[in-house]
Formats: C-alpha cells, structure tokens, sequence
C-alpha cells in the first residue's frame, strides 16, 4: 500500500513537473490581411490617400516654383550683377530650406500625415490587438508573430495561422 501510495506521489510530481516545463507555444497572424478585412480600414486608407496627394501637392507646388526660379536666374544670368546673382541665390537658397521644412512638417517623422494615421488606424490596430489577445489565450499561446511586420519570418506552417480566428473575434468572416 505504501509503495502504491508513494507510486502515486511520484507519478503525480514527475507529471507536474513535465507540465510546467513544456515548450512555449507559437502562432502567427498577418495583421494587413485583417485590417484589409475591416471595411472601416478601406475607408480610412481611402482618406490618407486623399490627405498625402494634397500634402505632395503642396510640396510639388513649391519645388515647382523654386525651378522657375532657377530658370529665371539661369536665363537672366548674363544681364545680373554679381550681387543680383547672389541676392537671387539666396532667395532659391531660402525657398528651398522653406520647402524641406514643409515637407519634414507634413511626412518627417513627426509629421502631420504620420499623426493622421496614427488618429484613423491606431483605434483599429488595438481592437485587432485586442482580439489576438483573447484568441491567444483561447489557443494557449504564448507568443503570437505577426507576418506583416517586418520580423524576419521567413517560412511559417499554414497550421499555426491564428490569422482566421481573429479576424472570427471580430465578427469577419473569410468571405468579406
């Protein structure tokens, strides 16, 4: 009874035991397949498309501008003073740091375009987050890749895409 008993214990530790150590679990996800799922997504994409033409256009409008100039300088050269040329320089010179300085205000880093996608998106990229969330703990997974980013993923098995149950989370179906 007691080597039963003790049996039992051992069983039951060892078991344990091989149970907190099993291997994480993995699964993948491509965030853009989703997000081209959403119909507000589409939408969105629409208005920042619309958003960066007019924005290119005003930076095309004032790098137009410094061409004529440059022109103008170009074919007036032979009638200028030294001075003229310098003065005319000068304004090409400052029209130019005004244009780079429009167009780092619209598409740098911190630019006016990135914020705007950042306001439209980011609302939808947390509630996908969110669902890769519950779907993960659904699942038991303990990592989830998202093959849309840029991580280096070079080859993933079709059998540990979670892609589908998100997109189910958030009441899209395959055929939307």
């Amino acid at each position: 009874m007691l080597k039963t008993l003790s049996t039992i214990v051992l069983f039951l530790l060892i078991n344990n035991f091989a149970a907190a150590q099993r291997p994480p679990k993995f699964g993948h996800i491509d965030t853009e397949y989703i997000l081209n799922k959403m119909p507000e997504y589409g939408e969105k994409k629409t208005e920042l498309e619309a958003l960066a033409d007019s924005y290119d256009k005003e930076v095309r409008s004032l790098y137009g501008e410094i061409e004529k100039m440059k022109a103008a300088l170009k074919a007036e050269e032979v009638l200028l003073t030294a001075a003229m040329k310098e003065d005319r320089q000068k304004e090409i010179d400052q029209k130019e740091q005004a244009a780079l300085n429009k167009y780092t205000e619209l598409f740098g880093y911190d630019g006016l375009y990135y914020k705007k996608v950042d306001e439209l998106v980011k609302p939808l990229r947390d509630k996908v987050s969110k669902s890769v969330e519950v779907v993960a703990k659904r699942y038991g997974l303990d990592y989830v890749f998202d093959k849309a980013e840029n991580i280096g993923i070079i080859y993933s098995n079709p059998v540990h895409d979670y892609t589908e149950f998100v997109l189910e989370e958030l009441g899209l179906k395959q055929g939307n």
